[in-house]
């Protein structure tokens, strides 16, 4: 039986990658960028949730923006509280928060319970969450391991955050390795690239080349 990985609380562990990154520089505004570029140019024609594997045909009030890279670790990482001193302490705040890299469609229900908790691998005889809708999310003590099929995506979106921002990995760099490796980038994720450059030109790197992970080394 499996035992977790991590313990209770923040575990920030700092990794790095001998490639200059500067983060995007188009979308400045959090919430016209979710409500504009997220739900009408990204996901206008519907889409999967990133949690339960849900297919949607169009944005809906079931469905909400979930970045992977909390609001909660943004903050905690820049050493701010609200979204006011988050912008005038780092005038790079608004961008890092609406970058569409770090977002994914969740079930709002399911937010709610994720949105605080840190990704972790949980016990085998943890039982799912949401096992009433289908979906294969567990979740123990404010830690929440996502189905097979997230995984990747979420490794892969906290190691573009590190890089082109330089926040530090929360969470354990070996797992999230793992995950990438497991459930390495499909088709789906690779169009999603495509469209977020066109959009805020920037591409996740670990999608493109996904061998450039083996360069992340901890400390």
């Amino acid at each position: 039986m499996r035992t977790l990985t991590l313990l209770l609380g923040c575990l920030a562990t700092c990794v790095g990658i001998p490639v200059l990154a500067g983060g995007q520089s188009q979308l400045g505004d959090p919430r016209q960028a979710i409500e504009q570029a997220f739900w009408k140019d990204l996901y206008g024609a519907g889409g999967t949730s990133l949690y339960c594997g849900q297919s949607f045909a169009a944005p809906g009030s079931t469905f909400t923006a979930s970045p992977i890279y909390s609001s909660r670790q943004l903050k905690s990482a820049l050493r701010c509280v609200t979204h006011r001193q988050c912008s005038i302490m780092n005038p790079r705040y608004p961008y890092i928060a609406a970058d569409l890299h770090n977002h994914y469609p969740a079930l709002t229900r399911v937010e709610l319970a994720r949105r605080n908790a840190q990704f972790a691998e949980l016990a085998a005889d943890v039982p799912s969450k949401f096992a009433d809708i289908g979906c294969d999310l567990k979740a123990s003590f404010q830690l929440v391991e996502p189905r097979d099929g997230a995984k990747g995506n979420i490794a892969r979106a906290i190691f573009y955050m590190h890089v082109e921002y330089d926040l530090p990995i929360v969470g354990l760099v070996p797992m999230y390795k793992a995950w990438h490796r497991m459930d390495p980038p499909d088709a789906e994720e690779k169009a999603r690239n495509d469209r977020i450059a066109a959009l805020q030109g920037t591409r996740n790197r670990f999608i493109d080349d996904p061998a450039l992970v083996d360069q992340l080394i901890a400390d």
